[in-house]
């Protein structure tokens, strides 16, 4: 239990650390609202009837996360926009979701499936750490999301084994796609910005080397499934989708999921 616990309330944060933290929890919440919507794209398309529903419900989850995620975000906008708004009424460049989940995976199982196993990791790594915040209703909520974000992860951890213990298309396909998503993939560590602010007021507590820890996990998926991966921490120079630098794949990707809302955004659903 963190020593911060209970300490802070919403009417004792200062602006610059509801500025920080609205931030952090757009970071959560932009992760997970792209990643379910990519995923959302398998439906009906998965490789077994089993795997399609699983992979469909998991999909929802993330959007559902995300949802619960802008509303608590919405009480600390200095700018008191509601949680659709935050959701889908920003520009590309607002938003801080990590460039990984915005890419298309062009219907590449293993790719799918590579990019749930490094994400999956690091939302419960992160959940886990934002469980203990100063902040009582961040904490709450992210203990609830931590609990169901533990299946997720049971889920890809299975997946990437079987596919990287089948055949040698299977392991190949696999191993390729994990190659090619790892350099994206350390850029889920990129920080937001003021992020020293959230973790001296306990907001967003250390919880050792979390970095370290995500790698030997995912390290230790790979090798139980006869395959290897190379991590190394992000290049602190180079700016991603945390900085608001995403690729035009975002932009793409908003106009679609944003149309209905775009046509009449203070409609009530």
């Amino acid at each position: 239990m963190s020593m911060f616990r209970d300490a802070v309330s919403m009417t004792a944060l200062a602006t610059v650390t509801k500025t920080a933290l609205l931030e952090l929890l757009l970071s959560v919440a932009d992760d997970k609202l792209m990643l379910g919507h990519r995923n959302s794209d398998w439906t009906g398309l998965g490789p077994i009837l089993e795997e399609d529903i699983a992979f469909s419900s998991l999909a929802q989850d993330e959007i559902a996360h995300a949802q619960a995620l802008y509303e608590l975000a919405a009480t600390v906008d200095e700018h008191q926009r509601s949680a659709d708004a935050l959701a889908f009424a920003r520009s590309p460049g607002e938003y801080r979701c990590a460039q990984i989940v915005e890419l298309q995976d062009e219907f590449n199982w293993a790719t799918a499936l590579a990019r749930q196993l490094f994400c999956d990791h690091f939302d419960h790594l992160r959940l886990g750490r934002l469980s203990e915040s100063s902040f009582t209703p961040l904490a709450q909520l992210a203990k609830r999301l931590g609990a169901e974000e533990q299946v997720h992860v049971e889920h890809s951890d299975a997946w990437v084994m079987r596919l990287g213990r089948g055949d040698a298309e299977s392991n190949a396909r696999m191993q390729a796609a994990l190659d090619a998503l790892a350099p994206q993939a350390v850029m889920l560590f990129e920080p937001v910005q003021h992020i020293d602010t959230l973790v001296r007021e306990g907001l967003y507590p250390v919880a050792g080397d979390m970095f370290e820890q995500w790698k030997q996990e995912i390290t230790s998926v790979c090798t139980a499934g006869t395959l290897h991966v190379e991590l190394a921490p992000p290049d602190p120079t180079v700016l991603g989708g945390r900085q608001g630098a995403h690729t035009s794949e975002l932009t793409e990707l908003l106009d679609e999921m944003c149309a209905v809302y775009r046509l009449e955004p203070d409609a009530k659903w």
